[in-house]
Parts: structure tokens; C-alpha cells; sequence
């Protein structure tokens, strides 16, 4: 099945943009304007299918909307991003991080784009009270997190300490639990996604050491396989505590049913990895193909 089947297919069955990225060790981008340039429907951020357990908030949502709607304009409009950013008055790059969703637009830019794009009354209207919806959203996001984090901070470091077990989900990337030298007597869990194990070339070595430590139990989920995966990594710490990532910050969650909850994702996907000598050989086997690579 070639990428563009695959990533359409999976998008239909009800896979996120994030998971079928990981799966596939493509960028989010990349995944995302493939789906776009096939005519695709883009769900909210907010969509989940029944089986899944994290729910993201509205504004995120709001966001991921708004950088799909201009990415949607600017290929309707038939032209390429350097093009349309000249025209508009900012750079490519600036463009490229607003359809991916890795930069906040001002309300400005997206009216200048909308007036480059020769928008029809209605979608330009849609479109700019949904960049002032954003920009709101952003500014009330950046107060909350001012507000206690320092706090917050100290409790997670102290209930980590304290853990006989830690598991941690990483979907994009190595959880940092990872990259620190093990504690002693804390038993480290961790599932990987093959996408997040791919680009990072950089901690290879050192994985392939812990896989075979006696406290570190490292398992992967090979991309070709039709596993639903949440949008975001997390950790939980036991069974008291929840750290999991945002495109706002951290979330802490405790109350015991949502900890109880995200166990259960965790135990899902452990059941879909492979460990030990498999993944030293998964790891071998990557290793092998970016030395032919480069």
C-alpha cells in the first residue's frame, strides 16, 4: 500500500493526523497536506474515535482548524507558499509554521493571506473570526500557565521520585525518563512508536543498551501496524499521578478514574509492542538503513 493509500485510508477509519505521522515516520505536515491535496474532509482536533481516552481542548482544536483552513485557501488558490508570502508581506518559512500548526498567525497575517487568496466573503469571515477566536484563546492560555506552574512542578518531581513504577508513551519523540540515569529500585516501562524510535538517531546507542537492562522495559510499535495512538506522549507515575504534553504545556491529571483510564490506554499499547531482542534488531535494522542513506 503506498504512503498516500495508507495515510487516507487510515484518516477514514478514524486515525489522527499525529498517530498515522508516527506510524508512518513522516512529519505532521506532510501527512496533513497529502490528506488536503486529496480533497479530504479535515476533522476538529476535538474528533476521537469512541476507543480513545485523551480528550483535547477546544481551543486546541480551534487552532489546528485555522492552520487547516489556510493551508486549504492556499491551495485553492494554486499558489506556493514562497509565492503567497511575498504577496502577503512575510516569509515561506512563516507561512510553512502557520498550515502546520507550529506557529500562531496574527489576526493580520491571516487577513492579508485571505486578501492574497482572493477569498470568497463568507470563508474570509469564517476565517478571520476564527484567527480572533485563537488569538483570545492564546492570550487566556498564557495567563494559565503563568499562574502555579512553579508549584505544579515540584509535585510531579516529587511524586516521580517517589514512584516504584514509572510508564511512558512516546509518540513523537524519547520520553525523557529515557535519557536520566535509572533510580534505583524504580522500574522504568516504556512503549515507543516506531516514528518517534526512527527520529531519534541521536539516543540509538543508549536505547539499545537499556532494552536489555533489568529495571527498563522498552517496547515499540512497528508503524504497519493498525494501532490507535494518542495524540500526545505521557507518563504516568503508578497509579497516582498523569503527565502528559500539549501544544499548551503539561497536563497534570490525579483524579483516580483518569489515572486508572490512561492505565488502560498504556496496557493497550504495551499488548500491540515488541521488546528485548526485537527491538535490538528493529534497531539494528534502522541503523543499517540511515548508514545507506547517508
Amino acid at each position: 500500500m503506498s504512503f498516500k493509500s495508507f495515510v487516507t485510508k487510515g484518516y477514514a477509519e478514524g486515525e489522527t493526523i499525529r498517530a498515522l505521522a508516527a506510524a508512518t515516520g513522516r512529519s505532521y505536515g506532510t501527512v496533513r497536506s497529502v490528506l488536503v491535496a486529496e480533497g479530504v474532509r479535515m476533522r476538529k482536533r476535538g474528533h476521537r474515535p469512541a476507543t480513545t481516552m485523551m480528550a483535547v481542548a477546544d481551543a486546541r482544536a480551534r487552532r489546528e482548524e485555522l492552520s487547516a483552513e489556510l493551508l486549504r485557501a492556499r491551495l485553492a488558490s494554486g499558489l506556493t507558499g514562497a509565492v503567497a508570502g511575498r504577496r502577503a508581506g512575510i516569509s515561506q518559512s512563516k507561512v510553512s509554521k502557520v498550515e502546520t500548526g507550529r506557529l500562531l498567525p496574527k489576526v493580520a497575517d491571516v487577513e492579508r493571506l485571505a486578501d492574497v487568496y482572493d477569498l470568497p466573503p463568507e470563508w474570509r469571515r469564517r476565517l478571520l473570526s476564527l484567527a480572533d477566536k485563537v488569538a483570545r484563546d492564546a492570550a487566556h492560555r498564557r495567563a494559565v500557565l503563568h499562574r502555579g506552574v512553579a508549584r505544579r512542578q515540584v509535585t510531579v518531581a516529587r511524586t516521580e521520585a517517589a514512584a516504584r513504577t514509572v510508564r511512558a508513551f512516546g509518540v513523537c519523540g524519547v520520553p525523557a525518563q529515557l535519557l536520566r540515569e535509572a533510580k534505583p529500585g524504580q522500574r522504568l516501562v516504556v512503549v515507543l512508536s516506531e516514528g518517534a524510535l526512527r527520529s531519534a538517531s541521536e539516543h540509538w546507542d543508549r536505547l539499545h543498551r537499556l532494552s536489555g537492562h533489568p529495571d527498563v522495559e522498552l517496547g515499540v510499535i512497528r508503524w504497519h501496524l493498525r494501532v490507535a495512538l494518542p495524540d500526545a506522549g505521557f507518563v504516568v507515575f503508578d497509579d497516582t499521578m498523569v503527565v502528559f504534553d500539549l501544544l499548551a504545556g503539561n497536563v497534570v491529571i490525579t483524579d483516580p478514574d483518569d489515572v486508572r483510564g490512561h492505565l488502560k490506554t498504556f496496557q493497550r499499547l504495551h499488548g500491540s509492542a515488541i521488546f528485548g531482542d526485537a527491538v535490538r534488531t528493529l534497531l539494528d535494522t534502522i541503523r543499517s538503513d540511515y548508514e545507506k542513506l547517508n
